[in-house]
């Protein structure tokens, strides 16, 4: 009987509940860019939260988290993209700056925070934006590669993204079109990220292919994405071009694109005519 009247204390003690700790709520919106364009030329789809250091997540904005904080809380929130278009390999975009504040938290409350971004003030872009937008004096060098002297590109206001944009036109006469980028120089190595921004529009697939070159000898290929059509709308994309361009490690390296009219099954077209429409194609590397 004494060992019993000693375990009754703990066995009542133990049972109580433990009380509950009630969250604040911290409501992010969706992303400002102060960028040409602002977040309309962007497809900032999530944000990576951490609150005092910890990680609490990728959410997809605008989103409602409960943190388990109060008082005065350092906020960070990482700018997150679809990494090359896959839903389900969102990441951080590394060329856009994170945004930071010191905000008080109550239990029970929701605080809304809009979070801002730019791009990394040491982001390197091997081209001129208003070079690849198709819409300064000079624009980007575009040789066509499919050797047909009557179809080639074209730099237009008609159905364009904004300004002007690279259209690409094939039908049954000129099933074929292949244009190449002026050549630049990357890096190779998992330490510098390479990303490459394009907007597109199509209402037929196309495909990027990475050209690599290295004192003169021939162009080496790595094929890179398969596009999907748009139905003629206008996309966003962020493709990671890292693994590829250690796969090739040369010294120059183009973006070689092929827009090559669909046929079916039967090896018939299953459409007449289809046109591929670039702008804004923006690399960016530390």
């Amino acid at each position: 009987m004494k060992k019993l009247f000693f375990l009754l204390p703990l066995l009542f003690f133990g049972c109580k509940d433990e009380v509950e700790q009630i969250p604040a709520y911290l409501k992010i919106e969706p992303f400002i860019v102060n960028a040409e364009g602002g977040a309309g030329w962007h497809e900032l789809s999530e944000g990576w939260l951490y609150v005092d250091g910890e990680f609490l997540g990728a959410y997809t904005l605008p989103a409602t988290i409960p943190v388990l904080a109060e008082g005065e809380v350092d906020i960070i929130v990482f700018p997150g993209v679809k990494e090359n278009g896959v839903t389900s390999t969102p990441n951080i975009y590394p060329f856009l700056s994170r945004f930071e504040l010191t905000k008080a938290l109550k239990p029970g409350e929701t605080t809304t925070i809009q979070p801002q971004t730019a791009y990394d003030p040491a982001a390197v872009f091997p081209w001129a934006f208003n070079r690849t937008s198709f819409d300064g004096g000079s624009t980007i060098g575009i040789e066509n590669r499919d050797g047909d002297p009557d179809n080639s590109f074209q730099i237009t206001t008609s159905g364009a993204f904004a300004g002007n944009s690279l259209v690409m036109t094939v039908d049954t006469s000129h099933f074929l079109m292949q244009i190449a980028t002026e050549a630049t120089s990357l890096p190779a190595t998992f330490e510098n990220q390479v990303w490459m921004e394009l907007h597109y529009a199509c209402d037929m697939p196309f495909s990027l292919i990475l050209i690599g070159q290295s004192g003169g000898l021939s162009e080496i290929p790595q094929p890179v994405y398969a596009f999907g059509s748009t139905d003629g709308e206008w996309n966003k994309i962020y493709l990671n071009l890292t693994e590829f361009l250690i796969s090739l490690n040369q010294e120059q390296y183009r973006l070689y694109f092929v827009a090559n009219l669909p046929t079916d099954d039967s090896g018939n077209y299953s459409q007449l005519n289809g046109a591929v429409r670039l702008d804004n194609i923006r690399l960016a590397h530390f």
